[in-house]
């Protein structure tokens, strides 16, 4: 009999610095990312963890001056445009609640 392994759970979380990675975003930027997720649990949203990371992701570089484009974002974290939308269509109005204040705070000054 061989040894067994245990296995940790991987959680979305562990995903988002790779998925922001793939598309280009510094570390200020994969740190929101981050923290709007973890905000994001907070509120019933029904859609799977993967597809609501893509969504925070894509919310986030729009407010940005570099923009990404959902093809980009659906490539990098393998989630199909479409579904990026719906889920953003399910984020949107916890926007004000789940993005970080000094994120925002961030892209005002360098406006």
């Amino acid at each position: 009999m061989g040894d067994s392994m245990e296995m940790g759970t991987i959680h979305v979380g562990d995903y988002l610095r790779r998925f922001g990675s793939n598309i280009g975003m510094n570390h200020a930027e994969i740190k929101a990312v981050q923290e709007t997720f973890k905000k994001s649990e907070e509120f019933d949203i029904r859609r799977s963890p993967i597809s609501i990371a893509a969504a925070i992701i894509y919310m986030l570089t729009q407010l940005t001056d570099s923009k990404k484009p959902l093809r980009d974002i659906s490539i990098a974290t393998t989630v199909a445009e479409g579904t990026i939308k719906n889920a953003y269509k399910y984020l949107y109005p916890h926007a004000s609640k789940i993005i970080p204040q000094w994120y925002l705070r961030i892209r005002t000054l360098r406006a």
